[in-house]
């Protein structure tokens, strides 16, 4: 080696230190906590079951959740159970979230991360508040915008993927950090409960009948349970059945029926005069009654909403029932024995308690299941049908003959016979006997 080229290196050598040396100064001077792998919500490491309440605002509206006996309920829905198993990972993706990175301490610079608080305009942020059975506040954290993270390419090729990545202000300072984990957190209001609340599958259906409060009644019997409509009996005179029917929202009316609100049922009043009852039969006996009642809405008086209320009950094993109740005697048995009646009991018991007592505004596609009139299913008898019909009913006139007509079953029929044309009058001859002639 010459010795210019251990100058070159001595020089190289000389630049390295200096650089790192104005570093090292420059961290000395930036107040920001260094890099950490520490708990994002040191507290709730330790405290997790000591959580009695959460409570979450985000730009869609809060959601409170509380813990009630063995379970969680949402306040802003009058206390409707909610999902336990949601509630749960929430609580422990809030505890293992970890902090990668320390990020501005500047409240200027929040809103570049999406730390803004949830109730300003055009934020995205979501801020959850985790309390104590005595109203202390565990934890606090606000969370904000999604960083994407990119896989070691090494990593990737084995399907190993990063952490989620989340910018977060907890507790109550200004010191913002990037954290890693799941801090996706559902900011709808109803998203904490199961808003799929009565599923009975459309394939038991038997019989369903809706009766109206001003007397309109739809009797409707699924005679063929493979069949995607019923047939329609009892009928008021004058109509006939649409073809289709217009039966099938009936059959499908009981499975998968979701809510868009619910409360208490005594919250609501139920005037007979506007409560339409829905029953359906399924072919083992399951009978459900599914009340209902449009009302304006209380915060939008132009807006209406369909509520309703649900009640089960079994048939008695021995005895079958008419269509309006369900008897399907003149039916075609099922393709299988279908459940017991221990598990027709326990459907009917777990109906009872997880909706008795409670109201459920319906989404307005679903009405028509719940409150189909006759004029959905039936139309009337066409004028030139119900002409002919009448004629053959009527009879004879009372100045008629009431002998029957000629040609009537059983009788010859005359043959009417034609006289010939009467002879014109014979000409008398021209006078003086000759003949004429021209």
């Amino acid at each position: 080696m010459n010795q210019k080229t251990i100058l070159i290196l001595g020089a190289a050598t000389v630049g390295a230190v200096a650089l790192t040396a104005s570093l090292q100064s420059g961290r000395a001077d930036d107040t920001r906590p260094a890099s950490t792998a520490a708990p994002l919500l040191p507290a709730l490491k330790e405290r997790v079951n000591d959580v009695r309440e959460l409570r979450i605002e985000s730009p869609a509206g809060p959601a409170t959740l509380r813990a009630e006996g063995d379970g969680w309920v949402l306040a802003e829905a009058s206390g409707y159970p909610a999902d336990g198993s949601k509630v749960r990972t929430l609580l422990l993706d809030l505890r293992d979230a970890r902090r990668l990175e320390a990020k501005t301490a500047n409240p200027e610079r929040h809103g570049r991360l999406g730390l803004t608080a949830p109730t300003d305009e055009g934020a995205v942020s979501t801020r959850v508040t985790l309390v104590d059975g005595d109203g202390g506040v565990i934890e606090t954290v606000l969370i904000g915008k999604q960083r994407t993270s990119k896989a070691d390419p090494g990593a990737a090729q084995l399907g190993v993927r990063p952490d989620a990545q989340y910018y977060a202000l907890p507790g109550e300072g200004d010191q913002t950090f990037l954290a890693a984990g799941n801090l996706r957190v559902d900011g709808r209001t109803l998203g904490w409960v199961n808003q799929e609340f009565l599923n009975v599958d459309r394939a038991r259906i038997r019989s369903a009948t809706i009766s109206h409060p001003d007397g309109d009644e739809v009797v409707a019997v699924r005679e063929d349970m493979g069949q995607n409509e019923m047939v329609v009996r009892d009928l008021p005179e004058g109509m006939q059945p649409k073809t289709p029917s217009g039966t099938a929202p009936l059959i499908g009316a009981l499975q998968r029926v979701r809510f868009d609100d619910v409360r208490r049922e005594d919250s609501l009043q139920w005037p007979e005069e506007i409560v339409t009852t829905a029953t359906f039969t399924t072919d083992d006996g399951l009978r459900v009654e599914v009340d209902t009642m449009k009302v304006a809405d209380e915060e939008d008086a132009e807006r209406m909403v369909t509520w309703a209320r649900v009640r089960a009950e079994l048939l008695p094993e021995e005895a079958p029932a008419d269509a309006s109740s369900g008897d399907t005697a003149d039916a075609e048995p099922a393709a299988d024995e279908g459940p017991s009646r221990a598990e027709l009991e326990a459907e009917r018991d777990g109906i009872r308690a997880a909706l008795g007592g409670w109201a459920f505004a319906v989404p307005t596609w679903k009405e028509t299941s719940f409150r189909l009139r006759t004029d959905g299913v039936a139309e009337p008898i066409p004028e030139e049908d119900a002409g002919e019909e009448t004629a053959e009913e009527a009879g004879p006139a009372e100045d008629q003959d009431p002998k029957p007509a000629a040609g009537a079953p059983g009788l010859p029929v005359p043959v009417e016979m034609t006289p010939p044309p009467a002879k014109p009058p014979t000409a008398e001859p021209p006078a003086g006997g000759g003949s004429g002639g021209i």
